[in-house]
């Protein structure tokens, strides 16, 4: 994740960062205040900002990207990893959400998301060093073997079929109907 350029913002910067966010909330106005917000530690206030650029912008997978990284500062990987995969498919959530799945020693999905992001685009060095980083080869990604399909679960009840249009087999007991009052 790079470094954020806020530790050096002014209170005068700052306040501009904000007025601009307060004044149009749906504008990309929400970044650079979030991403000022998490290189000051301040993250609920990073978090409250990052969801409203996520409701200005659900198509866009910056936002969920941007809110995963201030769970992530706060040592909440498996929330920033649900960020991370309701986000459309983009290469910088993948690829966090690849070091988020290594990180959890989730090695399989996270090579499989690191290379998701590589197919996305091959020559990105983030995603390359990310995989060098864990010591993980930069193989094409058709090469990544599909995940296991998962066995059907067959609803049919077990046993015998009863025929079309045959009546049903009754076993146990039979009330017999009530006369009705008079």
């Amino acid at each position: 994740m790079p470094p954020s350029p806020a530790k050096s913002l002014s209170p005068a910067e700052l306040a501009r960062l904000e007025q601009a966010f307060a004044s149009d909330p749906s504008s990309e106005s929400y970044k650079p205040l979030a991403e000022a917000y998490l290189g000051l530690g301040r993250h609920m206030e990073a978090m409250v900002v990052c969801k409203k650029g996520v409701k200005a912008f659900p198509q866009s997978a910056e936002p969920r990207v941007l809110l995963a990284r201030v769970y992530a500062d706060q040592g909440k990987d498996r929330k920033a990893l649900e960020e991370l995969l309701a986000a459309p498919p983009d290469k910088a959530a993948l690829r966090m959400a690849g070091t988020l799945h290594l990180k959890l020693n989730e090695v399989e999905v996270g090579r499989a998301e690191l290379q998701r992001a590589l197919a996305l685009d091959p020559t990105d060095p983030q995603t390359l060093e990310a995989l060098a980083a864990a010591g993980l080869s930069a193989q094409p990604w058709a090469s990544v073997p599909p995940p296991a399909p998962v066995p059907a679960v067959s609803a049919a009840p077990a046993g015998p079929r009863p025929a079309v249009g045959a009546a049903p087999t009754v076993t146990g007991p039979t009330l017999a109907a009530a006369p009705a009052p008079p």
